[in-house]
């Protein structure tokens, strides 16, 4: 959907020492501006591009600079495939790395900025909406389903609204859900009332959702660079979601087992108590609105024991919210020890047909009669 006019959002994320600069743009002149970001850093430049991105959107950005394609993954042995090439294509000491693609890409570029040369310059371009309002705005980069990490900030992170509106951007809508459910719910009407299943949106209203992300963001990240303490939250649903796409495969796009990972996490801190049925359907309301499945495909089905084990295996626990905006802590921690059983009794909250709703958990409060479906417009974040 074409802008009428300009749009812009800049904003300077304080992540512990660090800061963080965003630059988004939109409308007409948004590449020249763009370029005009990049020129302040000085260079030389090199491109390190997603599989996806067309030459003709990399030359109005860096015409000349030379270009590294990722192959879409983001494993160790990408990485070193990676780094050799950057070599040969003349990256050095003081270069400015520059990440144009997905998340996939951007979690490999952060790798390589942080590993190569004892430390490089990176900006990221993120390309799509879910990588522009979740990893791009990170300082940890991760490769391997999140096994190996590390921290490196951004010099910046850049933005073409219209090249974000030209990509999945229904898949994106998954990770802006998480931010309002899990950090934010005092933006719940503002997105509810923004989304729509059919996902054509104006860079303005892109614009508002990814400024709510980093708002969001920055109000967990500041005294928490490492997201080790609050800032886990911004990971809420993300474990289950990735269970559910390693044993589903390509079938099930990142998307909608983000959005499928969120409504497990719900229906797992109903059963134990922790969430009302109440908060639970703001869940699924809010990503019926964005048109994201709200099942498995049929012909995928998942077994519960497997699923269990995938979420339990290799990861220290589990982000529940014991109501939207307050993640459950205990013993100092938001990473819970979710039991195998109630993970897969979770399962059913997603499951296309026959689905037995579990047992209300020993102490689960319960919404008294009348009271609103919809969360509350201000509710404090934690």
């Amino acid at each position: 959907m074409a802008a009428t006019r300009p749009v812009a959002l800049d904003r300077q994320l304080q992540v512990g020492p660090a800061l963080l600069r965003l630059a988004v743009r939109g409308g007409p002149g948004a590449p020249d501006l763009l370029r005009a970001e990049l020129d302040r850093l000085g260079g030389p430049f090199t491109v390190l591009a997603g599989p996806d991105v067309p030459a003709s959107a990399l030359r109005p950005l860096l015409p000349g600079a030379p270009v590294v394609r990722t192959a879409g993954a983001a494993s160790l042995a990408e990485v070193q495939r990676l780094a050799e090439r950057l070599a040969a294509a003349g990256f050095r000491p003081g270069g400015v790395l520059v990440a144009v693609g997905d998340g996939l890409v951007g979690e490999s570029a952060g790798v390589l900025a942080a590993l190569l040369h004892g430390g490089s310059r990176l900006v990221h371009v993120p390309t799509t909406l879910g990588a522009l309002c979740g990893p791009a705005l990170s300082l940890r980069h991760a490769v391997g389903d999140g096994a190996f990490g590390v921290w490196h900030t951004p010099e910046l992170v850049l933005a073409d609204l219209d090249a974000v509106a030209r990509a999945d951007v229904a898949s994106g809508l998954a990770e802006v859900a998480r931010h309002v459910l899990a950090v934010c719910p005092a933006g719940y009407r503002e997105v509810a009332a923004l989304l729509r299943p059919e996902p054509r949106y104006a860079p303005r209203e892109l614009a508002a959702l990814v400024a709510l992300c980093a708002d969001a963001r920055a109000a967990v990240v500041a005294y928490d660079p490492q997201e080790r303490g609050p800032g886990l939250a911004l990971g809420y649903g993300r474990t289950a979601g990735r269970a559910l796409r390693r044993l589903a495969g390509p079938v099930l796009g990142e998307g909608a087992a983000d959005g499928l990972g969120l409504l497990v996490a719900a229906r797992a801190a109903v059963g134990l108590g922790l969430l009302d049925r109440a908060d639970e359907h703001a869940h699924r309301d809010l990503l019926a609105r964005a048109g994201l499945p709200l099942t498995l495909p049929a012909h995928l089905p998942v077994d519960p024991g497997a699923f269990a084990a995938a979420v339990r295996t290799g990861h220290p626990g589990t982000v529940l919210l014991a109501g939207l905006g307050r993640p459950h802590c205990r013993d100092g921690t938001l990473l819970a020890d979710v039991d195998a059983g109630t993970l897969a009794a979770a399962l059913d909250a997603i499951r296309p047909a026959g689905t037995v709703p579990p047992q209300p958990g020993p102490g689960r409060r319960t919404r008294r009669r009348g009271a609103p479906a919809l969360p509350p417009t201000a509710r404090r974040t934690p």
